[in-house]
């Protein structure tokens, strides 16, 4: 996994900052790894973390608040690609890769995931099961006219969870 914050604004708009598999500290004390010259920012204003496959933001009780996609964070939140960052006057959004594909950014492409909407052809099996001698309907009315499938379930967490670019 490969975190970066890009800077939104200023001279330095487009410009990516990659973030250490371990803590990044975002403030004006000389051992942040990020010290901005805005009096915005506390010296000890917030940290990411990123390991284990997940991007955390705290924030270290900063005078002016750290924001997440324009919401003021108390504590620990997660992030994921595409987040926004505020600290002070600074902008930043996470780019969260694998392999060069984002993550944690939604189903980027209904095609890959298509084959689970259709009923499959063993879809039978599901029906009636049973274990340990007792029966189990697995649907309401006639079970035998009918078959089991996730799809609108799964269309519709994926209707939610699409990424928006």
């Amino acid at each position: 996994m490969k975190v970066e914050l890009v800077v939104l604004e200023g001279n330095h708009k487009g410009r990516p900052i990659p973030l250490p598999e371990t803590i990044f500290l975002i403030g004006r004390d000389s051992q942040c790894h990020l010290r901005p010259h805005c009096r915005l920012v506390s010296q000890l204003h917030c940290a990411i973390a990123a390991w284990a496959g997940k991007v955390r933001v705290r924030d270290l009780k900063s005078r002016n608040g750290t924001f997440v996609n324009g919401q003021r964070i108390v504590g620990e939140v997660p992030v994921e690609h595409g987040d926004k960052l505020s600290v002070g006057s600074l902008q930043f959004a996470f780019r969260v890769t694998d392999d060069g594909k984002p993550i944690g950014a939604g189903i980027l492409n209904d095609r890959e995931i298509g084959w689970l909407f259709e009923s499959a052809a063993d879809s039978d099996t599901l029906l009636n099961k049973t274990e340990v001698g007792i029966a189990i309907p697995l649907l309401t009315e006639s079970a035998e006219s009918k078959t089991v499938s996730a799809g609108k379930h799964l269309q519709d967490y994926v209707d939610q969870h699409k990424c928006r670019t």
